[in-house]
């Protein structure tokens, strides 16, 4: 698998990725072409360079997931800086073959 930086390529599969479960039927509004919303996100999200959405491709290079890391600094842990983990998707027809045995 390769884990990269997502591009405004990938925004598309990223948002049909996230509409395709059952809470993002309720708030996600896929379609063709793209909600303006959606690009002024991306576009947010890759100037901040605290954001980081990273995609996920399998060994054929076909994109099978999505996560959005948020690096946040803190006072505590003496200023430290952690990351949280949102957005964890993978393509529904790639579900349950193993793919994050290796990486969990």
């Amino acid at each position: 698998m390769n884990f990269r930086k997502a591009t405004l390529k990938d925004l598309s599969a990223i948002i049909e990725m996230l509409a395709d479960d059952e809470l993002g039927q309720q708030r996600e509004n896929f379609q063709t072409p793209l909600p303006q919303h959606y690009l002024t996100a991306f576009k947010d999200i890759t100037r901040d360079e605290n954001q980081e959405l990273i995609v996920v491709e399998n060994e054929d290079l076909e994109l099978i997931g999505t996560l959005q890391l948020s690096f946040i600094q803190y006072l505590t842990y003496r200023g430290g800086i952690r990351a949280q983990i949102e957005a964890v998707r993978i393509r529904k027809d790639k579900r349950g073959l193993g793919y994050w045995q290796n990486y969990v």
